[in-house]
């Protein structure tokens, strides 16, 4: 009997080094498709990482404007003079036709002003 229980001891301790042996190899071919995943996810992460530090720039450009549209009553009529068309009632309102070529008016002569220069 005490013969019999050192084989089998014998054999178990055999089987060990074999399945790390073959854990191992296994490891090392699925491990090299792991380390390109891994390489994939880390640039993934790095663009990420930029995305989000962009949008908390806008974010924070938001938050300065709201600030600033709530505690600045002369940005707050200019945004609405700019986005909206506003006037103030006593005010006059000249719409130029930028499409128009002008030209300076004619003098006695006939011919056009010039800039006189010292």
């Amino acid at each position: 009997m005490i013969s019999l229980f050192k084989r089998s001891k014998n054999g178990v301790l055999w089987i060990f080094p074999i399945l790390l042996v073959l854990g191992l190899i296994f490891l090392i071919i699925n491990g090299s498709h792991e380390l390109q995943v891994m390489r994939r996810l880390a640039q993934k992460r790095g663009v990420l990482i930029l995305v989000n530090q962009e949008l908390n720039r806008g974010n924070e450009e938001m938050y300065r404007q709201i600030t600033r549209l709530k505690q600045d009553p002369i940005y707050l009529e200019e945004i609405a003079r700019k986005e909206f068309g506003l006037v103030k009632p006593d005010e006059i309102i000249f719409f130029l036709d930028e499409g128009q070529k002008k030209e300076a008016p004619l003098n006695a002569n006939g011919t056009q002003f010039t800039e006189r220069r010292p």
